[in-house]
């Protein structure tokens, strides 16, 4: 008799996990994506910067990277640069993007408030190093919930230039508090091609630039007169 309830307890167990388990999912396209946007037009250079981070960039958003072997000992590519991804294509100067540097490196996007979904646009080297995995961090900064992309959403542009493709997770509440991704040479960007996001002016610099045309128009008015 104790033997059958200790299976049933042990059951019981594994199904509240797997239940708070089900509440994310992995999101393969940015259709009605409303979480942060990863934003690099800083780093639209020309060229490579290398860093290990803190990287402070718009919306909050921090990255840092571990410091694990990397090809140049520097750290996470931040910028543009020529890029080669194995049998996923390559890239030229043109786009911006955050590039690990490293088959088994690890790089963190922490947030400065918690949401509900986060993802980015990326692309690996394939069967290189480690697999290709993005994670939602907690807010002790734990693994919570993690996607191997190799396995459930592989990315695939073979002899493709400057292709990536949208992988986030989302929640059915607001407790993610960053994103980690790591492996295959793993690189984030914001858009499908590596094109920097235009700024969206801050309300109060809007403000000020009608008031600014109010009052040219009136002077073009007064000088009518």
């Amino acid at each position: 008799m104790s033997k059958m309830k200790f299976g049933t307890l042990t059951a019981a167990l594994a199904a509240i996990a797997f239940s708070g388990a089900a509440n994310a999912t992995l999101v393969t396209s940015d259709a009605g994506y409303t979480g942060p946007v990863l934003n690099l037009g800083a780093y639209q250079n020309g060229q490579y910067n290398f860093t290990f981070g803190p990287v402070a960039l718009p919306g909050g958003i921090t990255f840092t990277r571990d410091h694990s072997t990397s090809n140049s000992g520097l750290g996470a590519v931040v910028g543009q640069g020529s890029y080669g991804l194995n049998g996923n294509g390559s890239f030229d100067s043109n786009p911006t993007y955050i590039g690990l540097d490293g088959a088994n490196a690890t790089g963190t996007f922490a947030l400065a408030a918690p949401v509900s979904s986060i993802g980015f646009y990326f692309n690996y080297a394939p069967g290189v190093g480690a697999d290709p995995i993005i994670a939602a961090l907690d807010s002790s900064g734990n693994v919570f919930e993690s996607w191997d992309l190799a396995t459930f959403a592989p990315i695939s542009t073979p002899g493709g230039l400057n292709q990536f493709e949208f992988r986030g997770i989302s929640e059915s509440t607001a407790d993610i508090y960053g994103l980690q991704f790591s492996g295959s040479y793993l690189l984030a960007t914001g858009t499908a091609n590596g094109d920097v996001i235009p700024t969206i002016p801050e309300p109060a610099n809007v403000a000020l630039l009608l008031a600014g045309l109010g009052l040219m128009g009136c002077m073009a008015r007064n000088r009518k007169a």
